[in-house]
């Protein structure tokens, strides 16, 4: 049974003291995440889900934006929607990977298309990883940060278990409210 030291709930303040006792100011670099999402409820959960202490967020509802965005921010990761406004995911993705020539960026499509015909044509457009909607909150960061750990091994096991720690916190939070 976890002792009440074990289960306490951490203050932002004390959380923040631990996770810079870990990881010194400067030391973890946040993983900049371009989220292209036209649905505003959907882009409030990647807002949530994806904790600010470990992502840099740019959120965009239009494909035109996000190639603007990702030509001046230069994201780690591209978390795209297929159906927007005035370009699709597919063109973005084709932009991205055809015109611009870029292989490094983790490009993770995220739709309500769960058909195999609909991953197999972002594969071959040059999605790293596909996820289907609805999917919980609370696991969307460790979802991209698996499809970013075949790229950047070492930065998505710093930031996965910075996500962790949140968590529990977050969980412990909850619990205490309730």
């Amino acid at each position: 049974m976890a002792t009440e030291e074990e289960t306490r709930l951490l203050s932002t303040d004390e959380v923040n003291q631990l996770l810079d006792t870990w990881y010194p100011e400067g030391a973890v670099e946040k993983v900049k995440v371009l989220i292209v999402e036209d649905d505003q409820a959907t882009r409030l959960l990647y807002n949530r889900g994806l904790f600010d202490q470990v992502f840099d967020k740019k959120l965009t509802p239009s494909g035109r934006e996000a190639l603007r965005l990702y030509d001046d921010w230069h994201p780690d990761i591209v978390l795209l929607d297929i159906f927007l406004s005035e370009m699709t995911g597919y063109q973005v993705l084709k932009e991205i990977r055809t015109t611009l020539s870029d292989r490094k960026t983790v490009i993770v499509m995220a739709t309500s298309l769960s058909g195999r015909d609909d991953v197999l044509s972002c594969i071959k457009l040059g999605a790293d990883g596909y996820i289907t909607k609805p999917f919980p909150c609370g696991e969307i960061g460790a979802k991209i940060l698996g499809y970013y750990a075949k790229r950047e091994p070492d930065r998505a096991k710093t930031a996965t278990a910075l996500c962790t720690v949140i968590a529990k916190q977050t969980r412990l939070q909850s619990l205490r409210k309730s």
